[in-house]
């Protein structure tokens, strides 16, 4: 079954973690205009969404592990 990257259209907007790191995939897609950023993450093939989404998924587990953490200290 195929995935809904339209459920990550918000990425594009912002980071959901409140600062984006300099690495960030997403940061170059956030400094086009608005209309842009939209007709560029529509032109990312299933793949190239998938590899951003994952690298995504895999930081935001990161720095929430890490607010946890720090959280509980």
């Amino acid at each position: 079954m195929a995935e809904n990257f339209t459920n990550y259209y918000g990425l594009v907007f912002s980071c959901p973690v409140g600062i984006q790191l300099s690495s960030c995939d997403f940061k170059q897609i956030r400094q086009l205009k608005i209309k842009e950023r939209l007709t560029f993450y529509d032109a990312l093939t299933e793949h190239e969404k998938g590899k951003l989404i994952a690298k995504h998924q895999k930081c935001l587990n990161a720095r929430e592990k890490k607010t946890l953490f720090h959280e509980s200290q």
